[in-house]
């Protein structure tokens, strides 16, 4: 028979991992679109924002999306406890709390 084993300890853990990647990514998409004075005003500034614009935009998307997944995860984790806690209880009255 296949056992499957989830600990909810480690999906906190992934989402915490998620949410640090999100917050990186969105703050990399931020200092970039920052620097873009160093060129100072004119044409060249405005290419490097055309350039740019769109992969900063593509890392602060990625961020959100990591965001939501890194609470989805944390919210699986925590209703995977809640029915094993359950279906522990089921099959094992006696340590039903």
């Amino acid at each position: 028979m296949t056992s499957i084993e989830v600990d909810p300890e480690i999906l906190s853990a992934l989402a915490g991992a998620l949410t640090e990647v999100s917050a990186d990514l969105q703050w990399q998409a931020a200092d970039a679109a920052e620097r873009g004075w160093a060129l100072g005003p004119g044409d060249s500034a405005g290419a490097l924002a055309a350039v740019l614009g769109e992969f900063e935009h593509q890392r602060q998307v990625l961020g959100r999306e990591l965001d939501d997944l890194a609470r989805r995860v944390s919210t699986a984790g925590r209703l995977y406890a809640e029915v094993d806690l359950e279906v522990g209880g089921w099959l094992d009255p006696s340590a039903a709390r």
